[in-house]
């Protein structure tokens, strides 16, 4: 826990320096905007840390999307140690949600990336910090793709045939402390 508060207090102090480097609109409807799209760019083997805030992990569809996000960072990260993931605790009695963080722990511990996570009461905004420097805020986080009329059709799996909601990706860097960081 003292490594992901760490974590925590360095990529906080990224979160509101830096410069635009990107800002893409995805259309109401549109596809090919799959998590590669938007992340694959800024995930590589200099990033070692993940924070995701991202305040609405409830239904099963949102725990899908934050593993579709972590296969693709385990896949481009090869230096990947751990991941955080900051979320509103679920009030309701019926709540799977300590379980199925739980699943998602021991998925990724069998490759070697710790998953901590960090229950809030207020987070709102969205986004996700990457230890190499980059921030990606997206106005509906992670969950930005519309669900499948027929879940045997493409989209199933690659969300790049998925039809999405609209909303805006900004991508930040901050260059001063990617090079702290890699001295």
């Amino acid at each position: 826990m003292n490594q992901a508060e760490e974590l925590k207090k360095s990529i906080l102090k990224w979160g509101t320096k830096g410069e635009i480097r990107d800002k893409i609109h995805i259309p109401e409807n549109a596809t090919n905007y799959g998590y590669d799209r938007i992340f694959g760019k800024y995930l590589n083997e200099t990033v070692e840390e993940i924070l995701i805030e991202e305040p609405y992990l409830k239904d099963f569809y949102h725990f899908c999307n934050l593993i579709m996000f972590c296969e693709l960072a385990v896949t481009h990260c090869r230096n990947l140690k751990c991941i955080k993931v900051t979320t509103n605790k679920d009030p309701s009695p019926n709540s799977e949600q300590i379980k199925h963080l739980n699943s998602i722990t021991e998925s990724l511990a069998k490759q070697n990336v710790l998953l901590y996570i960090d229950f809030t009461e207020s987070l709102h905004d969205r986004q996700v910090l990457l230890s190499n420097g980059y921030v990606v805020k997206i106005g509906r986080g992670l969950n930005y793709f519309k669900p499948l009329a027929n879940k045997l059709s493409l989209g199933a799996f690659n969300f790049n045939f998925r039809e999405c909601r609209e909303t805006n990706v900004d991508i930040f860097f901050c260059p001063e402390n990617y090079k702290a960081d890699n001295k």
